[in-house]
């Protein structure tokens, strides 16, 4: 049976591991795939990228899209990884995903009314994410850690803040939109928003918690996407 490949592409900060232990809980038919970015995990020797056009071309051409079809699945940053690389493969007239799902990222044509932090000085940024970010305090509080994470961090928001929405056609694709009810960077109505970017059939999903709702409790998160990825098979 041939299997669908699902690409997860991780938030702002972390690597691919976390997507792994997904496969127990997948159909067997699902082939979960999470894309490892540079500057982090077994990447950590590279440099990470601070704008997105350029991870967006190396992914075109590292990511086998080629030997079975496929999905997309993002979280945050990764939200915003998937949708433009969905959008760069349209422009290369190469194979598209069947299903896009994104995660506590707003519909990229609105406006986000959140600080630009990736420029501060590291102490002043390390206060912006205390009081503007919902990033863990126990990395924040641990030089350590904080010394490891801090030039990554500052890479991916720098991904982030850098990007310009370009006005293109909706995606000829299913979308399905996740969010967290209590997180004040994606709140329902710009996750509703994200409907405007597809052509075809939409779907939304709220869950309880904040900006990492999908680690707090990553089942129902996994059941909501076993449910999208079966429809769409269904659906031929």
């Amino acid at each position: 049976m041939l299997k669908l490949r699902l690409f997860c592409f991780p938030y702002g900060g972390a690597g691919a591991s976390g997507y792994r232990m997904w496969s127990r809980f997948l159909p067997s038919w699902v082939e979960i795939a999470p894309v490892q970015l540079p500057g982090r995990e077994s990447r950590f020797r590279e440099a990470s990228h601070r704008h997105l056009d350029p991870l967006l071309a190396e992914l075109v051409g590292t990511l086998d899209f080629a030997s079975a079809p496929f999905a997309f699945f993002g979280h945050s940053l990764g939200a915003l990884i998937a949708f433009e690389l969905a959008r760069e493969l349209r422009r290369r007239e190469k194979r598209a995903p069947l299903l896009l799902l994104v995660s506590a990222y707003p519909a990229p044509q609105l406006h986000r009314d959140r600080p630009h932090i990736a420029h501060l000085p590291d102490d002043a940024m390390v206060a912006a994410l205390r009081e503007h970010f919902d990033v863990s305090a126990a990395l924040l509080d641990d030089p350590d850690l904080l010394e490891l994470a801090l030039p990554l961090l500052r890479a991916d928001m720098s991904v982030v803040e850098s990007y310009v929405y370009r006005d293109e056609p909706p995606l000829d694709l299913p979308l399905v939109a996740f969010g967290g009810l209590g997180d004040p960077e994606a709140p329902e109505e710009q996750i509703r928003g994200w409907q405007a970017q597809t052509a075809r059939a939409f779907s939304m999903r709220m869950f309880p918690g904040g900006h990492f709702f999908v680690n707090h409790d990553s089942q129902p998160v996994i059941r909501e996407i076993t449910e999208a990825l079966t429809a769409m098979r269904a659906a031929g």
